[in-house]
């Protein structure tokens, strides 16, 4: 069956609460639970192409939130026989460290990002204002070395990064956060990213915890939902673990951190 391959690999996890990641979750008069938050990045082969969705992070280099490690990312790529200098393209969801921390690994890729989060966090970073923020300057280096090669392309709108996906800026959680859309080979599958970390947001569209603009996270919630039904489309959410219970791993010696979503 022909369609995009989606490949998700977990390179960090750890545990939290539903109070500590859900907006205002008191107010929903529900106990609280925990939560097994996984990091993670995307693979996606099509027509001959390998590309990413984010990039993931050193966690060994850096602890921000209490993160384990589970594997390095280069090691992931490299035990899935990826090079970083054959991949074509890189998807930035957006610019916060769990997802460009390793973009420059990617020196022949373009740089697909939501032009709003490029205005956001390079006006941040000119000003002098990226202290205790979840983007750092060494990360956006490596933008900005793609936009100075002519490999950073901005979007504004919903957009075909390549026939079978496309990406569409919604904001919320970061000004330019972008959901990516793959026809995937068994149907449409909308990868959220840090649109919806958990499925909880997704059901009953819960805001996360944290966001630039919380009317933009909540109408984010609801495209994701009218997206999927009038498509027929499988949401998969950018850091739950229990989409691991919910799609089968890789076959093979990466079965410990890759799952096939697609």
């Amino acid at each position: 069956m022909s369609g995009v391959e989606i490949i998700q690999i977990r390179y960090g996890e750890r545990v939290t609460s539903r109070s500590a990641v859900l907006h205002d979750y008191a107010s929903y008069g529900l106990p609280d639970e925990d939560l097994r938050m996984d990091y993670n990045f995307w693979v996606l082969r099509t027509g001959g192409e390998t590309m990413l969705l984010d990039t993931g992070y050193d966690i060994a280099a850096r602890d921000w939130l209490g993160e384990r490690p589970v594997i390095a990312p280069p090691e992931a790529l490299r035990l899935l026989d990826i090079d970083p200098l054959e991949v074509s393209t890189v998807i930035t969801s957006h610019f916060h460290y769990d997802h460009i921390g390793h973009l420059g690994l990617f020196r022949n890729a373009q740089v697909v990002a939501g032009a709003a989060d490029h205005a956001y966090w390079f006006g941040k970073w000119e000003r002098g204002e990226l202290e205790g923020e979840f983007a750092t300057a060494e990360h956006l280096e490596a933008v900005r070395l793609a936009e100075r090669e002519g490999r950073l392309r901005l979007v504004t709108g919903e957009t075909e990064v390549r026939p079978g996906i496309t990406v569409r800026p919604v904001g919320g959680h970061s000004p330019g956060e972008v959901l990516t859309v793959a026809e995937a080979r068994n149907g449409p599958v909308i990868l959220a990213a840090d649109a919806a970390h958990f499925y909880e947001q997704i059901e009953h569209e819960w805001p996360f915890f944290a966001f630039t603009d919380l009317p933009e996270m909540r109408a984010a919630l609801s495209l994701i939902n009218r997206l999927a039904a009038e498509r027929g489309a499988t949401v998969v959410p950018g850091h739950d673990a229990r989409v691991r219970d919910r799609f089968p791993a890789l076959a093979g010696p990466a079965a410990e951190f890759a799952t096939v979503l697609g």
